[in-house]
């Protein structure tokens, strides 16, 4: 990146930020603090009031307004692409305020780029996925936004899969995920006393509650990292007829298929998991048309659990 592409980010930086320390687009830019320093001094030389502190960081001077930004061809498709996605991907409410965000996006191309996002739009599409459809939530993402803004508690009515039990929990909620085709909120149980993650989907009703946390956290980043960090990986091949695949759709991803052979009447699926018997339960949906390669652990765990069968 030249001295002016970069200096025009740290503009950007500026104006979609509060406050942007130094170290921040140093880290980001790959530069040293003296060159930093001496960008924003230039910044200023050219008439933009910026105000910074030591060890607090630059921000924009309150009630300064730039210019709209021009954007390149390259992300105005990228913009497309995410509306498109996020049509299938959220809750209508989300979407609303998305297409919203986006009109004023598209108020401030120029011709060329609105041109070419009109003609662009038949050329990307998201389908839905009839094998594993996106559940709708309740119109719950937005007030959860909001309860996770306000650091306020929200009490739901949750519908657990393992047992279909509702049960109402209190809950901080810390952040959303988005995970094959669902949306997952992360929250601090007051019911569990610990971290866990509630499908949205799920979420049978929502009211927020007036009392605050009660509780610091950690990121939503940090706990994510922590559940799904494992030091023990299984590697698992298994011999699939055809007419099976049809029934898996795009669950096996769920189970941590990396790669699938074809051959001319089955495939050769290669799966990476943390747990064998979580794999082995799944497996056993497709088990009359299917033959485990390896390893023999799996096979092992497949056959008892075939045997402790209740008929």
């Amino acid at each position: 990146m030249n001295k002016l592409d970069r200096i025009s980010a740290i503009l950007v930086r500026l104006q979609s930020r509060s406050v942007v320390t130094a170290r921040q687009i140093a880290d980001e830019f790959g530069v040293s603090l003296r060159t930093v320093y001496r960008d924003i001094r230039v910044l200023e030389e050219s008439g933009i009031p910026i105000t910074g502190e030591a060890g607090l960081g630059y921000s924009l001077v309150d009630g300064y307004k730039l210019p709209p930004l021009m954007f390149s061809t390259e992300e105005a498709i990228a913009f497309l692409m995410a509306e498109k996605l996020i049509s299938r991907q959220t809750e209508k409410d989300t979407y609303k305020f998305y297409r919203s965000g986006m009109g004023k996006i598209r108020a401030v191309l120029r011709s060329a780029e609105k041109n070419i996002l009109e003609d662009f739009d038949s050329h990307i599409q998201a389908l839905e996925n009839h094998t594993l459809p996106l559940s709708e939530p309740v119109n719950v993402f937005q007030p959860l936004l909001h309860c996770i803004i306000d650091k306020k508690v929200a009490r739901i009515d949750y519908n657990a899969n393992y047992n279909r039990e509702i049960t109402t929990r209190d809950i901080e909620p810390l952040g959303f995920y988005f995970m094959v085709n669902n949306w997952y909120v992360m929250a601090w149980c007051k019911l569990r006393k610990d971290y866990r993650t509630f499908n949205l989907s799920r979420i049978q009703n929502l009211i927020s509650l007036e009392n605050g946390f009660e509780n610091k956290h950690p990121t939503l980043k940090a706990l994510l990292d922590k559940i799904y960090a494992s030091d023990i990986v299984y590697n698992v091949k298994v011999r699939v007829e055809k007419p099976a695949l049809r029934f898996m759709g795009m669950t096996k991803y769920i189970f941590g298929l990396v790669n699938e052979e074809d051959f001319d009447d089955y495939v050769i699926q290669h799966y990476v998991t943390h747990s064998l018997e979580g794999l082995a339960r799944w497996y056993l949906s497709f088990a009359d048309q299917a033959t485990v390669i390896e390893p023999l652990e799996f096979k092992n765990i497949v056959k008892n659990l075939v045997h402790s069968i209740k008929t």
